[in-house]
């Protein structure tokens, strides 16, 4: 009689515990019970380290003439079980604290653009039965673009009228890369000059091509090393070209290139090619190159 007892009330205990973690887990999954929290969700290639408090990403935008415009868009997620129960406005600002702690945390040296070149929404609805809304950015190459930095927009969730905003995912740094007109993949017909070494000079076409990578405003730099005619490369470091007013161009690199005397060096609009010649080192009459490099498409 005793053992029975015993078993009864060990059995009850069981029943008593196992009917309060039921309701405790049923209340931890009702979806009317679960806090819903507004944040940026992923938006082009993720930039941040692994380390970083706050996310990053980078959004390539391509060619951008001068003067012209172009937009990306940055997602806002309601997230929680089910979609949002009614229309959420999520009020949007620049953090600019946020750029400098986001530089610091990932070695990166962006700064805010001029307000003049971005157009930044104040809000952003997420409608009802929905779960995501994109806040669209547009960015204008005007005179206040400078190709020589780079830039990151601190974006902050200011507010928001239902649910509460991330911690972790409640502010992001969007950067964005911008392309020159001049920026792209092109063919190269080439010849080169050694004196006195037969294997690296002559005529001849790489089978590779040239990206040219902007570098600023108008200026392109050779994504890898000019080459000799043996393919082998040039130690003087990758060219850059600056395209001047008039579609001249000068040559230049960090081991001391310079544009040959007697050659136009030039680009062509219509036919989008550049003809250029540099030389360093003893001189034209030892180290030259002249180079036809012929747009083929974006890199």
């Amino acid at each position: 009689m005793k053992q029975s007892k015993i078993i009864v009330l060990v059995l009850s205990t069981f029943t008593i515990g196992l009917t309060a973690c039921l309701k405790e887990r049923d209340m931890n999954t009702d979806p009317d019970k679960t806090p819903y929290v507004v944040e940026f969700a992923n938006t082009g290639n993720n930039t941040a380290a692994a380390a970083s408090k706050y996310p990053g990403f980078f959004i390539d935008l391509g060619t951008l003439q001068s003067g012209a415009s172009t937009s990306f868009n940055v997602n806002v997620n309601y997230a929680g079980a089910g979609n949002a129960p009614e229309d959420v406005t999520v009020n949007l600002g620049l953090d600019p604290a946020l750029l400098a702690t986001y530089n610091t945390e990932n070695g990166t040296a962006y700064e805010t653009p001029p307000s003049s070149i971005i157009n930044v929404p104040s809000s952003v609805v997420i409608k009802k039965g929905e779960k995501m809304a994109q806040a669209k950015i547009s960015i204008t190459n005007n005179a206040s673009f400078d190709f020589s930095k780079s830039y990151g927009i601190p974006l902050k969730i200011n507010s928001v009228s239902k649910g509460t905003i991330s911690n972790n995912f409640g502010k992001a740094v969007y950067s964005f890369g911008v392309r020159n007109i001049y920026d792209g993949h092109y063919s190269m017909h080439a010849y080169t000059l050694r004196a006195g070494d037969p294997a690296k000079t002559g005529s001849f076409v790489d089978p590779n091509g040239m990206d040219l990578v902007t570098a600023g405003k108008n200026i392109v730099q050779f994504g890898t090393l000019q080459v000799w005619t043996d393919l082998t490369g040039v130690g003087i470091g990758n060219p850059v070209f600056t395209v001047n007013a008039d579609n001249s161009v000068t040559a230049s690199s960090s081991g001391g290139a310079m544009n040959a005397p007697g050659y136009n060096s030039r680009y062509d609009p219509t036919t989008k090619t550049f003809y250029v010649s540099f030389t360093w080192g003893a001189g034209p009459a030892s180290r030259l190159a002249i180079d036809t490099l012929k747009y083929l498409g974006p890199r």
